[in-house]
């Protein structure tokens, strides 16, 4: 495989030459500080983006210009890694090799860029339509979380503890701010992306790279320089613990623990932290220490599992159970982190799930999604590359994780009861 990244004034290009894959892969992020964003507002343009264009007016004429190419697929997603808001969208395509057209790639990509630069808009203002199908779209999508008691847990819980932060939000935005966004201010917002969000163009696949660079810049465009750096990290202080309990409307409870992390040096970023979690509470089988606990020795649970958000530097426990065993499930919880912290912690076990860890890198490596975010991530950001997990993580030692579990400090706890039911 061949690295390369391409600098200019206006973006930066980062490419991955290979032959492994049959398909060719591009994606463009706007990277911007999650603080200035109107996240309804964004959410919204991002839909509206990929279901029609100026160009292809109707969702029709679009399928038509897609089957043309051999149905290129196109799509859009907003994530978040610190305070960056990323708004990004993809275009997943056949490798050119097996196709007769000569121009095929060039083709392609003047479709993906001419969507992205030639929106669906009139003198200022959105086309109704689509406008009017996507909003209410995004009114329905903004409910789904409360479907799933786990999720709707985990999102008022955030909204308690973080009620001024954008650790409380959802990227999706909220009803009444979706509410006020008209056919106007998605205008407004489509310049700002593009006047105000760093760009990043990421593009792997079995292609001349100098070629593709020659199309990108022939079609795509980005008229202002932005240089300003946005953090990647959020700090969350330690703070009184504190709990939270809660009636709700599901047949299980929902407890939820949240662990503040002090600032962990690069090692611990990227090498020990993607073990001790493994061991801790997320390993892929039965043997973590949280499941063990919970589920195996005691029963306590109908599941459980753990999500360590380093870059918000919050680890987050979460169990569902009958409302009589969270006392004792908040035992066993204790235990397992006190354990982390002073080296209690199975030699054998350790080199399990480092030997896993491994053995899941290299499925890893058979992603061309994985691979080229892998590369990109390690640009902005020093995230570790494959071949260096390889060289460093057979060297973690329990002292290295017992120094990380120093760094978990419980902050909170909220139970979400389950609803009462009457015996008929």
């Amino acid at each position: 495989m061949n690295y390369k990244t391409y600098k200019y004034d206006t973006y930066n290009i980062y490419t991955i030459q290979t032959d492994k894959f049959k398909n060719c892969y591009m994606e463009i992020n706007f990277r911007e500080d999650i603080r200035n964003i109107n996240l309804s507002q964004r959410s919204l343009l991002g839909s509206l983006m990929i279901h029609t264009s100026k160009n292809y007016p109707t969702k029709r004429e679009l399928a038509v210009a897609k089957e043309d190419l051999y149905n290129p697929y196109i799509s859009q997603n907003t994530s978040r890694v610190g305070y960056n808001l990323f708004t990004s969208f993809s275009l997943d395509f056949i490798n050119p090799k097996y196709i007769s057209e000569q121009d095929y790639l060039e083709k392609c990509l003047a479709f993906y860029f001419d969507i992205l630069l030639n929106p669906n808009q009139t003198e200022g203002k959105w086309e109704e339509k689509s406008f009017n199908i996507i909003k209410e779209q995004l009114h329905l999508a903004i409910d789904e979380y409360k479907e799933r008691p786990t999720s709707f847990a985990i999102q008022e819980s955030k909204q308690e503890l973080f009620p001024d932060s954008i650790l409380g939000k959802r990227l999706i935005g909220e009803h009444d701010q979706l509410e006020k966004v008209t056919r106007e201010s998605i205008c407004e917002e489509y310049d700002k992306m593009f006047a105000e969000g760093k760009c990043d163009i990421l593009i792997i696949g079995d292609l001349n790279m100098d070629e593709v660079i020659k199309y990108i810049q022939k079609y795509f465009y980005k008229p202002s320089i932005v240089q300003k750096e946005i953090p990647l990290l959020i700090e969350v202080s330690q703070r009184k613990y504190k709990e939270h309990h809660v009636e709700g409307p599901y047949t299980q409870t929902q407890l939820v623990v949240y662990y503040s992390i002090d600032t962990l040096s690069d090692w611990e970023q990227n090498f020990v932290s993607q073990i001790f979690f493994r061991i801790l509470g997320s390993s892929s089988g039965m043997n973590d220490k949280l499941t063990d606990y919970l589920r195996v020795k005691n029963s306590l649970c109908y599941f459980c599992g753990s999500s360590a958000t380093l870059r918000d530097s919050l680890y987050i426990i979460y169990v569902g159970l009958n409302k009589d065993n969270v006392a004792e499930a908040q035992k066993w919880i204790d235990k397992a982190i006190w354990e982390m912290a002073n080296g209690q912690i199975d030699a054998e076990m350790l080199e399990i799930q480092k030997s896993k860890f491994l053995t899941d890198l290299r499925l890893r490596e058979d992603s061309i999604y994985g691979l080229i975010d892998n590369y990109y991530f390690h640009e902005i950001s020093g995230r570790a590359m494959y071949a260096q997990y390889v060289a460093e993580i057979p060297k973690i030692t329990l002292q290295d994780l017992q120094k990380l579990g120093k760094k978990l400090h419980k902050i909170y706890q909220y139970v979400l009861k389950e609803a009462e039911h009457e015996d008929n």
